[in-house]
């Protein structure tokens, strides 16, 4: 698990708590967790003083996010996820 969302589409970073808030602000829709791997898959984790965006950009990463770790869990369709993580293929 090692790329996280910290900025919006527009660079502008993003506030510690409500992260899936602020993403949804910025056209990230909400879905059910994830049964099979999706593109531009989000998983925002709660985690008291602030929250982290990781994207799921493969099916072994989405599975990472989906095991039970206690944090309540948002998982958002975020067309900007790979831009904004910085990842690189």
């Amino acid at each position: 698990m090692g790329y996280y969302v910290d900025v919006n589409s527009k660079g502008e970073g993003l506030a510690p708590q409500n992260k899936a808030q602020q993403l949804i602000a910025d056209g990230a829709r909400v879905i059910p967790a994830p049964r099979e791997f999706r593109t531009n898959l989000v998983c925002v984790m709660e985690n008291g003083l602030f929250d982290a965006a990781g994207y799921a950009y493969s099916k072994a990463e989405m599975e990472e996010f989906l095991s039970p770790c206690g944090r309540r869990k948002t998982w958002l369709i975020y067309s900007h996820a790979a831009t904004a993580s910085g990842y690189k293929s």
